[in-house]
């Protein structure tokens, strides 16, 4: 950025400073110092990232000190008015995913499942990875934050070391999807894309197609003992507008993630999994 020096004989310094200050002003509001993130954020990376989140020049690199730490392990409460395990309430659904809506519930009438996917050892995915019966545990370094949820040891990883999005061209879809995120103030924004469709649900009756786009934005407590996670979910494919919901999670004192896997027979001893008592 080009330094304008200012005095009593340089009038024409004056409407460049002014443009000037608001460029800045603009800038500012870019990288969230109180004003809304614009939709220039995060941007879209055009080749890969140059530096990996555990080298140590990217640890190293100088960052503000982020409000708080998510390290640890973490349980969601469970609470009926935000739909527990799901997000309720639902929003309208389009004909695509109302079908699927519909043959849900009819399946759960008839006492039976209906694609019951993760049953069958396909990942839950976002934004199901948050809210599984299972804890979380969640490392926060300066670049990234990892997360392994019980269920299947299923990763997340949360970059926050300044990369856009990864091009899609270039990286494939996961069942996590891309995740990147910065501070804003005392909140964490976590924007979410590149989301693997196949075999993937909100929840289930209400599927998830690769243009599903969440944003979160969480929220640590005084006493750094719990934090909320307020989601913001787009998918044109499925339904209409958005979709939001709000989880709450205590730390899971005295309890670590321990190694899991999901293997052919693992879920042989729940009858809903077995193809008699699911409905296709």
């Amino acid at each position: 950025m080009p330094y304008f020096k200012m005095n009593a004989k340089a009038d024409i310094a004056k409407p460049i400073a002014a443009a000037l200050c608001l460029c800045l002003w603009t800038f500012g509001a870019a990288r969230g110092d109180g004003a809304s993130a614009p939709d220039s954020w995060p941007k879209t990376e055009q080749s890969l990232w140059s530096l990996g989140v555990f080298e140590k020049e990217n640890l190293d690199k100088r960052r503000p000190k982020p409000p708080f730490n998510l390290t640890g392990t973490w349980r969601m409460v469970r609470d009926k008015s935000t739909g527990d395990f799901r997000f309720e309430p639902v929003p309208k659904l389009t004909p695509v995913a109302q079908a699927e809506f519909d043959a849900n519930h009819q399946a759960n009438i008839e006492g039976k499942s209906y694609k019951d996917d993760t049953g069958q050892c396909w990942p839950a995915g976002m934004p199901r990875w948050l809210t599984r019966v299972w804890p979380i545990e969640l490392m926060q370094y300066p670049t990234v934050i990892v997360g392994i949820q019980g269920l299947f040891n299923a990763p997340r990883w949360i970059y926050l070391d300044g990369r856009g999005h990864a091009n899609p061209d270039i990286a494939e879809p996961s069942y996590s999807g891309d995740s990147v995120g910065r501070f804003e103030g005392d909140t964490l924004v976590v924007d979410t894309v590149n989301v693997q469709s196949k075999h993937h649900w909100i929840q289930p009756g209400v599927p998830a197609s690769d243009q599903l786009h969440i944003v979160e934005r969480i929220r640590m407590s005084k006493d750094g003992q719990s934090f909320t996670d307020e989601l913001t979910m787009t998918d044109p494919v499925n339904w209409i507008g958005e979709w939001k919901n709000t989880k709450t999670y205590v730390l899971a004192k005295g309890e670590d993630v321990g190694e899991s896997h999901c293997l052919p027979d693992t879920n042989d001893h729940i009858l809903a999994t077995h193809p008699e008592h699911s409905a296709k």
